[in-house]
């Protein structure tokens, strides 16, 4: 049966399935790194295969190792290999643990992501390792029972012969005293011993018929021993192997479900796979319960149109970079330097248009003015020293010779010419390309242009008590949107928290998973306590001056409910937008737009999507 099954895999399970076979083993060598690359696995798993309790012989290796590259190979496909075609590990582990993996669509994950494959693996392998050493811990004690048993059962069954050895040897002697009286007395010995036969024989039948029967039931209970023995390790090994798998089913169940949410939530989940040394599926940030609040969040946020459009709005472009997707620019002499197109810089051809250059018009435009003026030819030899006429010479003579004209051109066909030239009109190509440092202000369309990585994201977010409620939910998904876009697009990210004096919290929305896990905190908290919008305003201000935050654009979101803002930081912002281009948006998540909110920002921007929600600006 395993001939078969080993007949349809790869070549090197075929090859491992031989030297499993005693017969065509052969020589063995000894596995090395090369034999380990060649199954597409690395030093470490072989070194943990080599150290299993189970692998007893180069044999075992062999097999374990074939075994072992089918999994592998299977996860990173993204499916489960079948139970049928491994020998290894052994049953009921290799059926449960497939079981399992299933239940936690593991190969779903493994075939997206295969740095999930590696810490797998490595706990496949320990979990292996408990299961082949506590079944070996069983297999000996079961061995121990067996001799202990054996042991007894020899000891009572050279009891149970003693009894009657001795009877017979009694039996014996009876006799032989009986001989001696029937010489004396013949008659009544002869009826005496008769009597005495006759009752010897039916007490020593039953004595055999108990003895049978004693000796029937030891038989009997030997031979169901064994059965007992090997159902109770066999229900011991079920047990073992459902405790380890439901050990590793709490660790990464809700890994894959969190995990499941990240694919769903951002665009591209590998940096938060990354680690120190690989994946860690016990890590703090996969345990998180703020993962509720972002699947919750992401719901919302595909209804959030204005937020997303929003999003990215904000953060100026640094410069001309690689083709993307990205906000295009037009002039605007009032606006910060940008990047934006001109015929001033003709690059590169990008398709017909209409103009009055004659450098860039069509071939057909250039017939239409051939046909419309007269072609003349000069008279006589070119290049003669003087002509009959005596007014012409040839080139050679100096003087200009007689010129004739041959066709009369179409005026009709000249006039048109000269009035689509006029009008700009000539079909012509379009040649330009990008300048860049030319004042642009954005146009809210999006165009593939050479746009470099746009500037960072600097979120101010209310967190006082007035926030509570709706508003709460909004601000939230304004911090998880931020988040992202930063995160899709490459740029920093930064969000302070403020309420009353002195409380603000600044967090670092970045793309690893420690600024990550701030997020997450930060999204199962609740809100509360007053307002104090200079304090984060002023730490925005201090962050803009930094040259990599020079692009920066700050949001500033709140329910107006805030303060009169100070003199000195109205200054700064003026300065500062003045000197840098910085943009301050406001999103007003209330009813009325204040006047601390129109000093403020730049551009301000009211919620309107409350359905969406569940709730209304009064929370």
């Amino acid at each position: 049966m395993q001939s078969g099954g080993t007949a349809s895999q790869s070549p090197e399970a075929s090859s491992g399935a031989a030297a499993a076979a005693p017969a065509a083993a052969g020589p063995l060598r000894i596995p090395d790194a090369a034999l380990a690359k060649q199954l597409g696995l690395n030093e470490a798993l072989l070194q943990s295969v080599m150290q299993l309790p189970g692998t007893q012989n180069m044999v075992d290796l062999k097999t374990r190792l074939v075994s072992l590259a089918d999994w592998n190979n299977s996860l990173r496909k993204g499916v489960l290999p079948k139970a049928s075609s491994l020998q290894w590990p052994e049953e009921p582990f290799r059926s449960q643990f497939l079981e399992v993996l299933k239940g936690l669509e593991m190969a779903r994950f493994t075939r997206r992501h295969p740095k999930l494959l590696p810490p797998l693996l490595s706990q496949f392998m320990q979990l292996v390792s408990e299961f082949e050493a506590q079944l070996l811990e069983e297999e000996a004690q079961q061995k121990q029972q067996q001799q202990q048993q054996q042991q007894q059962q020899q000891a009572s069954k050279s009891e149970g012969q003693n009894p009657q050895e001795q009877q017979q040897q009694g039996e014996g002697e009876g006799q032989g005293e009986g001989g001696g009286e029937q010489d004396q007395a013949p008659d009544e010995a002869d009826m005496q011993g008769s009597s005495q036969q006759q009752s010897d024989a039916q007490g020593k039948e039953g004595e055999q018929q108990d003895f049978d029967v004693d000796l029937e039931d030891a038989q009997s209970s030997q031979g169901e021993r064994p059965q007992d023995l090997s159902d109770q390790a066999g229900s011991s090994t079920e047990q073992l192997v459902e405790k380890l798998l439901e050990g590793f089913k709490e660790q990464w169940a809700p890994v894959m479900e969190n995990i499941d949410i990240a694919e769903q939530a951002f665009d591209d989940i590998d940096g938060l796979l990354e680690g120190p040394q690989g994946f860690d599926s016990s890590s703090s940030v996969w345990h998180q319960t703020g993962w509720r609040e972002v699947a919750s969040l992401r719901k919302k946020l595909e209804d959030l149109k204005e937020l997303r459009e929003l999003v990215r709005q904000l953060g100026r472009g640094g410069g001309k970079g690689p083709l993307k997707k990205a906000p295009e620019q037009v002039y605007n002499s009032r606006s910060p330097p940008g990047v934006i197109r001109s015929p001033m810089q003709p690059e590169e051809t990008r398709g017909l248009t209409r103009s009055g250059d004659l450098s860039r018009m069509l071939p057909f435009e250039a017939h239409l003015l051939a046909a419309g003026w007269p072609r003349w030819e000069a008279a006589g030899e070119e290049g003669g020293g003087g002509g009959e006429g005596g007014e012409g010479g040839g080139e050679g003579g100096g003087g200009e010779g007689e010129r004739v004209m041959t066709r009369e051109g179409s005026r009709g066909a000249r006039m048109l010419f000269q009035a689509r030239r006029a009008e700009r009109m000539l079909m012509s190509y379009e040649r330009e390309g990008w300048v860049d440092d030319e004042r642009a202000r954005l146009t809210g369309r999006l165009e593939v242009r050479p746009a470099a990585e746009l500037g960072p994201i600097i979120v101010c977010l209310d967190t006082s008590g007035s926030m509570y409620g709706a508003r709460e939910v909004v601000a939230k998904a304004v911090a998880l949107e931020c988040m992202r876009g930063a995160h899709r697009q490459q740029r920093p990210c930064y969000l302070y928290s403020f309420s009353g004096p002195g409380e603000v919290v600044g967090l670092e929305l970045g793309t690893d998973a420690a600024s990550l896990k701030n997020l997450l905190t930060f999204l199962t908290c609740g809100f509360g306590g007053g307002t104090d919008v200079d304090a984060p305003l002023a730490l925005s201000l201090e962050r803009v001056g930094r040259e990599e935050w020079a692009l920066a654009d700050i949001l500033l979101c709140t329910d107006g409910e805030i303060p009169q803002p100070s003199e000195d930081i109205l200054e700064r912002l003026a300065a500062a937008r003045q000197s840098l281009g910085l943009e301050v948006h406001g999103l007003l998540v209330g009813r009325n737009v204040t006047p601390p909110m129109e000093a403020l920002c730049s551009h301000l921007h009211v919620f309107r999507s409350w359905s969406v929600v569940g709730g209304g600006p009064d929370g």
